[in-house]
């Protein structure tokens, strides 16, 4: 009997001191609406650095803009897209939850990031040549619409004076080659393709640097509701970013080939491009959209801070 309790006792020790082996933590899973631009999401997925912090990242969709990944975002039919500032600002004006939270497009450096064409024989030298003319946006009151009505503005040109019509970027091109309008506004890499690919038909009539110098327009964002009950995913997704935003500046020759690879658009058109530091969110230029559209009275005054529209707090880099 002794030595069956001894036996036993054994047991029970090497039980106790034998660990079971952790179960692999469960993985996180993140819906990202497409929308093909320069975007470090598509050299986070290639390189991994989402799944190094155990966050799945899906893309789905192609959309047209912000605001269709706004809506898909604020809907639950995905947890994460891209969008402009001002479009974040009229979508949080309205209620829904998304929320600014890493930087994709700035105007910064050398890089104006919004340029905007008319044909090499248009007689449209200033802005104020575009009275009575035919404007190209990618989406109404998001970035480019703003930008080039803040130019009206300083041109004397009454936003009646110009009529706007609605077109994707991947068409804008072709439709200022055949006449169709006056003037596009393009962003990387479609910017790029169109100096080189219509070198002797384009014309630079002005920029991004000429109307308001260095700023914020677009951010990644996320469902404000799943970020708060996720944050440990959220920050996953922003980290992420920024350590594709890291790897970019240190591979550009290779992030091209990642871009062209997700964007349809050959490598040679692509440039490099600049990210605000650790991908971070400009809460000044928030501001500066928002001030803006508040005087324009498309928001009302005191409605919104910068802070409801954009956080840093999902960045690691900056929030610890």
């Amino acid at each position: 009997m002794r030595t069956y309790l001894n036996w036993l006792v054994c047991l029970l020790i090497l039980t106790a001191c034998t660990s079971t082996p952790a179960a692999p933590a469960a993985r996180s899973s993140l819906r990202y609406v497409n929308f093909k631009v320069y975007d470090p999401v598509y050299v986070a997925l290639d390189q991994g650095f989402f799944a190094q912090r155990g966050l799945e990242v899906t893309i789905i969709g192609d959309t047209l803009g912000g605001p269709t990944a706004i809506q898909a975002v604020a809907s639950g039919s995905a947890e994460a897209g891209l969008a402009s500032l001002p479009a974040l600002i009229n979508a949080n004006a309205s209620d829904l939850p998304v929320v600014g939270v890493s930087d994709i497009q700035s105007a910064i450096g050398d890089q104006p990031l919004e340029e905007f064409f008319v044909r090499a024989d248009s007689a449209i030298h200033s802005l104020a040549d575009l009275r009575g003319k035919t404007v190209a946006v990618n989406l109404w009151y998001s970035s480019f619409h703003y930008t080039i009505l803040m130019a009206l503005e300083q041109a004397g040109v009454a936003e009646e004076e110009v009529t706007f019509v609605l077109l994707p970027f991947e068409h804008q091109a072709l439709a200022l080659e055949r006449g169709q309008v006056d003037m596009i506004g393009l962003m990387q890499p479609y910017t790029a393709y169109a100096r080189q690919a219509y070198a002797d038909t384009f014309r630079l009539l002005f920029t991004a640097f000429d109307v308001f110098g260095e700023k914020q327009f677009t951010t990644h964002f996320l469902h404000r509701d799943w970020a708060a009950d996720n944050p440990a995913a959220a920050r996953a997704f922003v980290d992420g970013i920024a350590d594709a935003i890291d790897w970019i500046a240190a591979n550009p020759e290779e992030a091209r080939t990642i871009i062209a690879r997700y964007t349809g658009i050959e490598a040679r058109y692509i440039p490099d491009y600049r990210f605000q530091p650790d991908g971070r969110v400009v809460l000044d230029d928030v501001r500066f959209w928002l001030e803006y559209m508040q005087q324009r009275g498309d928001v009302t005054p005191g409605r919104l801070t910068p802070e409801d529209v954009a956080t840093n707090a999902f960045n690691s880099r900056l929030s610890e």
